[in-house]
This record gives C-alpha cells, sequence and structure tokens, in this order.
C-alpha cells in the first residue's frame, strides 16, 4: 500500500489527466451522437430550396437544361435518371384500372419509351445501398423525392412526394 501512495505523490499530474481524458472523451461522444442527430437539418433545408424550384418548374415549357439551372444538378444531388424501360419499370401500376387512371405523360412515355427519360431526386439524400443495375432498385421509392418526366427533353410531368 505504501508502494502505491509513493507512486501517486510521485506523479501528481496523473488525476488531472485522466479527468482531462475523460471529458474530452465524453465530449467527442456528445458531438457524435449530436451530429447524428442533426445531420439531417442541412438536407431539410435543401429540400425546401427544391421544393420552392419544384413550382416553378412548367409543364411542357422546362428542359432538362433548365432544370439544372434551378438547382436539380443530377450530379450534386445524386439524382438518378431512368430511361424509356426504366421510366416503364418506375411507374407500372398494379392493375389495369390503375393504369387507366395514369397520368396522360406516362402512358405517353409507355408508348414511346426512345424518348422518354425520368429524373428521380431523393429529398432524404442519397440511399447508398440501391445501386444496382435494375431501374426499381436505381430509383427507390423509400422517402422523398421529386421526380420529372421528359419526353423529348422537356418536362412533361412532375411529382413530389415527401
Amino acid at each position: 500500500m505504501s508502494d502505491l501512495l509513493r507512486w501517486r505523490n510521485e506523479n501528481r499530474l496523473l488525476p488531472v489527466l485522466l479527468l482531462v481524458s475523460l471529458v474530452l472523451l465524453l465530449a467527442i461522444v456528445a458531438g457524435a451522437f449530436w451530429s447524428v442527430r442533426n445531420g439531417g437539418a442541412p438536407m431539410r433545408f435543401a429540400s425546401m430550396r427544391l421544393q420552392g424550384a419544384f413550382a416553378r418548374v412548367e409543364i411542357g415549357r422546362t428542359s432538362q437544361p433548365q432544370l439544372a439551372g434551378l438547382g436539380f444538378d443530377i450530379h450534386r444531388l445524386r439524382a438518378r435518371t431512368l430511361s424509356g424501360l426504366g421510366v416503364q419499370e418506375y411507374f407500372m401500376p398494379h392493375t389495369s384500372r390503375e393504369f387507366d387512371r395514369l397520368d396522360p405523360a406516362i402512358r405517353a412515355c409507355f408508348d414511346s419509351p426512345d424518348r422518354c427519360t425520368a429524373l428521380v431526386f431523393p429529398l432524404q439524400g442519397p440511399n447508398l445501398e440501391t445501386d444496382g443495375i435494375i431501374a426499381a432498385h436505381a430509383a427507390p421509392r423509400a422517402g422523398g423525392r421529386i421526380v420529372f418526366l421528359l419526353h423529348s427533353g422537356r418536362v412533361t410531368y412532375k411529382s413530389m412526394e415527401g
């Protein structure tokens, strides 16, 4: 016991060093939890900005370069671009009754898939586990998203689900 007391007396700064290390460790853990909880705040702000830009998109008039000018940059926002077949997979209803209720712009893309593309912008951030080659996986329906259907380079349909 006397050896332990002598060691403690020789290393007087050790308790202070341990206390500072513990406080630093707690601050790091608290910062990590805080950043995880508030990590969606910048994306929510971006989502609100995109919602305003979404309102300025005009059906039949807005082109794909104009979408980029409004802030819908497919590279920065990690949007998914769907070809004609991908559009059919993405919008294909389950029943013929649902097919009859489809927007006419979507049905027009079913008739001419070579001139149609779709852009799917996630509102909740990129979903990295959906990087597949099948169009149904390339444009996940989970979370909020903005979808633009382009026929011959012009927006013919738009939707936002959040």
